[in-house]
């Protein structure tokens, strides 16, 4: 009898582990993204991340009409912080990580909001230009 609630024990824990690092540890996808960063703030009530938002050249297709697509993001690191605040109106290109879930101390989600579920962590800055039209 113990030993049937010893494995029991045993393949929850496995289980929940692997539900936890597959929905918030494990990436979904990277890539990058280009556009002109709109918006950099830090925010939070309990968890304070910085939190961005970035209008992507082009235009995207939403419903019937025609609309700039934004890209909303969120960043770990307070360094990589410095540097994107000072590229607020540039066209910047971010590398970026998602993740299938959030979590509060990474940043915000942005499900309701990005063409794809999840949760965006750019995690470096690949170029910065000018934005002659802009």
């Amino acid at each position: 009898m113990r030993k049937a609630i010893f494995i029991s024990i045993v393949i929850i824990l496995v289980a929940v582990t692997g539900y936890i690092y597959w929905f918030y540890y494990n990436p979904y996808s990277d890539g990058s993204r280009e556009g002109v960063l709109q918006k950099f703030s830090r925010k939070g009530n309990v968890f304070k991340t910085y939190e961005g938002e970035m209008i992507q050249l082009g235009f995207g297709q939403r419903g019937a009409a025609i609309n700039s697509q934004y890209f909303y993001f969120s960043v770990n690191d307070v360094a990589l912080a410095d540097s994107i605040e000072k590229c607020i109106g540039k066209i910047v290109k971010f590398h970026y990580t998602q993740y299938r879930r959030n979590l509060p101390w990474r940043g915000e989600n942005y499900d309701k909001v990005n063409a794809e579920r999840g949760q965006y962590v750019v995690d470096r800055i690949e170029m910065v230009r000018n934005a002659d039209y802009y």
